[in-house]
Order: C-alpha cells, then structure tokens, then sequence
C-alpha cells in the first residue's frame, strides 16, 4: 500500500544537505535497511505512535504533529538523539513526503547551529494573544481561522511562535470567548504546532467568529484555517520572523524543556 502524501501545495524545498549531512533513506519492506542508516518505521523505538494505517493527508499531518510537541517531553528522548545524531534515518515514506516523522527526527538529533536556523518543517509568528489561542482547541473556546493580508499554497504541519507584541484586539476577543486573556498573553516563543489546512480569500459571513471580514479599503484579507492544534507544556524560546518560512522541528525542543526532562519533572 501506498503511504498517502500531502497534496503538493503542501511541499517546500527541503535544506540542500551536503554529503556529510544525515539524510532521510527509503526503507524497501521486507528487505534490510540500508547501509548505515537507522530503521524509523513501526515496530521501532522511533515510530511515530500516532500514525493509524489508511488514515487521510489531513490525518497524518495530524500525527506529524502530535508527535514532534509529545517526543520533548520523552524520557528517552536524549537516549535516542544520541543514537540517531549524524545517522541517515530510513522509513518506508517516499523520500519527499512531508507527513513523514523521520523529518522530525532528522532535526532534533541534528539541530542547526542557529537555534532558529533552517530545518525541515515550517513556522509563522503570531502576536499575542493569539498566538496561543490558535493552540486552544475549538472545543474549549480556540482560535481556528488566522486573518493574514498574504496569501500561501502551503498546506500542512505549522509551528507556532508567540512574538513579542501583543495585540489589545485579541485580548478582548479571548474575553468575549470565556478564555483567560492574561494567561494567554503571558505565553511567548515556540508554544506548538497546528495544521493549516485552508487558506482563502475572506467571504461574506465566512469562518465567524475568527474569520476578519472584507475591510472594503483595498486591503486584502485572506482565512488560514488551522486543526488539530497541539501544545507544549513548557514554551522554548527564540526569534520572531516576519512570513513563513523553513525552520527545524528541534525549536520545540529548547533549553526549558530539556532542563525540565532531566529533572523528571514531566514524564509521559
């Protein structure tokens, strides 16, 4: 069976790896794993468990994402760094496929040198408080519509960082939805991932009580529709950037974290 992929719109030039960098590796079914490389699939210590058999783009994405804000608060996570660090890692996913975990992987145990530097996944500065209210699930009150004056193809796995301004709008908007404004104001760098769904140009009525109507000024506004919002229990820190743009899956493995991890003070 074929492992279901995003739809192109969902891709983005991977880092161009030089020959001494680790590489994600095609692992054959039923045939050994290639020369020098570590098997990521299920059944090994480095499977994502949240991957279902058959399940949708949508769905992986999902997975993807559960599981790069679940593995910094692993136990094993250092362990396995140190395995996997310089390793070209190989899964049954198609080399290019975005859905994959192996990418997660290839990142956290090789971290740029920039803690904000390039990797393999995508990340959007939000103000506050918004920022963290997009990582609220919609069930208990969550933003789930961005309003952005830019437009993207990119569909997918989305990291989240709370900048350093905050937005007095979105203070009374997390009140009018029963949220804590001051809490989520206080919430600042790489808070966790979510997945972008749909972006489209802002309708009449559309995506309420998110979704920023057509201002009629010649500004245009387009709805980044997000799910499956997923949550640090402990914030990293970096840079804000303006765009979207490449950066590595390690940003949700930061120093509070690893401190926290070495301590024992959350276990899974």
């Amino acid at each position: 069976m074929t492992t279901p992929a995003l739809p192109r719109s969902a891709r983005w030039a991977p880092v161009e790896p030089t020959d001494l960098d680790a590489r994600p590796r095609l692992q054959i079914r039923g045939e050994d794993t290639p020369r020098g490389a570590v098997n990521v699939t299920a059944g090994t210590p480095y499977a994502n468990p949240f991957e279902a058999i058959d399940c949708t783009p949508e769905q992986r994405a999902a997975a993807l994402v559960r599981f790069a804000v679940w593995l910094p608060h692993r136990a094993e996570l250092r362990e396995h760094s140190r395995v996997l660090a310089g390793r070209d890692l190989a899964c049954t996913c198609a080399l290019d496929d975005p859905g994959c975990h192996r990418d997660v992987w290839l990142d956290v145990a090789n971290p740029p040198v920039a803690p904000d530097g390039p990797g393999r996944a995508m990340g959007l500065t939000v103000r506050r408080p918004w920022a963290s209210m997009l990582l609220t699930p919609a069930a208990h009150g969550g933003k789930t519509v961005e309003n952005r004056s830019w437009s993207t193809d990119y569909r997918g796995p989305l990291l989240v960082f709370a900048g350093t301004r905050v937005d007095d709008v979105g203070i009374e908007a997390a009140r009018r939805a029963g949220l804590d404004a001051d809490w989520h104001v206080k919430q600042r760098g790489w808070l966790g991932a979510a997945v972008l769904v749909d972006v489209h140009p802002a309708r009449h009525g559309c995506c309420r009580p998110w979704g920023r109507p057509r201002t009629g000024r010649g500004v245009p506004v387009h709805h980044w529709v997000f799910a499956d919002p997923h949550r640090l229990a402990h914030q990293t820190f970096g840079r804000g950037f303006t765009g979207l743009r490449p950066v590595s899956w390690s940003v949700l493995v930061g120093r509070t974290t690893r401190v926290a991890d070495a301590r024992g003070e959350h276990r899974a």
